[in-house]
């Protein structure tokens, strides 16, 4: 796919050809509080989705602050080590005055090349498959500056460069809006979800108080358990096997087993059950089943006669007051008996009933404007395969 004034090979180059000095490191300082001018970007401080700096809370670098570490127009940056290896990030005027940590590494692009036009190339399928080509020589992703500035691609001139840059800047600006669009949602509804909870909100057709019931007295529960991994016959077979991390999901990696459920504390749920994440990662989290299967003891199941779209969203609500509370400094793990415990403000079912179809209408529009997003997406990726040849 090429613009139609522009015709000719482009030419083979490597990174290290384009940069106005050798890949530099940057500085090995702590984060510190932000002094409001000086600003510390490291690898947490990019996003994985826009691969923008993330500014809502910025840091500075503790130390002598020299001027080699500040990033400037036309540099880029790339992530060296971790899970987050290959990770870019171009620098924007509009991010402000900012120093380069220890753990990414900069190239800085000459004038005659379009930077943006370069940064597009780490977005492309060859470079995600070079960089896990690169990672794998080790337990530990890494790859060294030398090795960045030996990536090839094809470049064309420089008139060529600008009008793909601009093209797809003009897309990512429409992803950036999209973002902002669903983030202004999710803030929209948790102010929302903090109004109504309080009783700050009421729908005007409702006016008796609303009781505080314990959990524990509206429903019941039971949680899983795993069938054991050393025999063989237990898995693989026709029941979907839901583990904490995909309380959400539609689908699941494992299977079990009729054997494997007979001879094990897993339990079967249905689809519309409350699901609750009692360990791990996902401690907290809390879904509705899209799947009739079996769970493992880090799921609580929660069947009660609340109505369980409103339940849902007050435990989704109550989120981080649970896990602050509970898992202080992010030890331990939750159980039945401390979500059993919970106080729930509980309407009348009517009244649950109405908040409920008002918050499925926020999630509905948040998730419908989460898939035109994934249409740009998908759409960007499919101009980077074709314009950059």
């Amino acid at each position: 796919m090429r613009f139609p004034e522009f015709s000719g090979e482009w030419e083979e180059t490597i990174l290290g050809k384009c940069v106005t000095q050798p890949l530099d490191y940057g500085m090995n300082a702590a984060a510190i509080a932000y002094d409001g001018e000086n600003k510390y970007i490291r690898i947490t401080d990019i996003d994985e989705q826009s691969s923008q700096y993330i500014s809502d809370d910025p840091v500075s670098p503790a130390g002598q602050l020299l001027d080699k570490y500040i990033v400037e127009e036309n540099d880029i940056l790339f992530a060296r080590t971790g899970a987050s290896t290959g990770k870019t990030y171009l620098y924007k005027k509009k991010d402000g005055k900012l120093y380069f940590a220890g753990f990414l590494i900069r190239a800085k692009i000459k004038t005659e090349y379009n930077s943006a036009f370069i940064f597009a190339q780490t977005k492309t399928a060859q470079y995600y498959k070079w960089v896990e080509f690169m990672s794998i020589r080790s337990g530990q992703p890494g790859i060294n500056s030398q090795e960045y500035a030996s990536y090839r691609f094809l470049i064309p001139q420089k008139e060529e460069q600008d009008k793909i840059a601009t093209f797809l800047s003009l897309l990512d600006s429409r992803i950036e809006a999209q973002i902002k669009i669903i983030e202004d949602l999710k803030l929209l509804k948790k102010e929302l979800l903090k109004k109504v909870f309080f009783q700050e909100l009421r729908l005007p057709e409702f006016n008796e108080n609303w009781k505080i019931v314990t959990l524990s007295d509206v429903g019941t529960f039971f949680s899983g358990g795993t069938p054991s991994t050393s025999i063989g016959q237990y898995y693989n077979g026709n029941i979907p096997f839901i583990k904490s991390g995909e309380i959400n999901a539609d689908n699941t990696e494992q299977f079990i087993s009729e054997e494997g459920l007979r001879n094990s504390s897993a339990k079967m749920v249905e689809i519309g059950d409350l699901i609750y994440a009692l360990y791990g990662a996902t401690s907290g989290e809390v879904g509705i089943s899209k799947i009739k299967g079996a769970i493992n003891q880090a799921i609580l199941c929660i069947r009660t006669n609340l109505n369980s779209i409103f339940l849902l969203n007050f435990l989704m609500f109550k989120k981080e007051e649970i896990l602050r509370t509970y898992l202080q400094g992010g030890q331990g793990n939750l159980s039945a008996e401390i979500i059993k415990s919970l106080k729930i403000p509980a309407p009348v079912y009517a009244e649950q009933t109405k908040l409920s179809h008002l918050f499925s209408a926020f999630d509905k529009k948040i998730e419908l404007e989460t898939n035109v997003m994934t249409k740009f997406m998908q759409q960007k990726q499919y101009l980077l395969a074709n314009l950059l040849i």
